[in-house]
């Protein structure tokens, strides 16, 4: 049985994928950065991927699927597609990591 971690590890895996096929580097590593600490049981990891939520310019604010062409902006096929996909990942990403948080105890010596 999949646990919330393996879930949130799996959306993630999903979130890399999809910014690695349009090419996007800077938040693909920071995911990828926040996965490998989770997957090293790590819990700054959650902290980390939650982190790269909030302010402006944060990972809520990314918009994939945009380029340039001889100088004039475009936006490359199937750009709605993926980025309601971005979407419901991003969201689904962080309501896992949230409860995540949330629900984790912290021993106190």
């Amino acid at each position: 049985m999949a646990t919330i971690m393996d879930e949130l590890l799996e959306t993630l895996n999903e979130i890399i994928q999809l910014l690695e096929s349009d090419g996007e580097k800077h938040w693909s590593r920071c995911i990828r950065q926040s996965r490998e600490r989770m997957q090293n049981s790590d819990y700054s990891g959650i902290e980390h991927l939650l982190s790269a939520y909030g302010g402006m310019g944060s990972f809520n604010d990314l918009v994939i699927c945009q380029g340039y062409e001889d100088g004039q902006f475009r936006w490359k096929d199937g750009h709605v597609e993926k980025n309601d996909k971005l979407n419901v990942l991003r969201g689904k990403a962080w309501k896992l990591a949230d409860d995540i948080r949330r629900n984790h105890i912290i021993s106190k010596s």
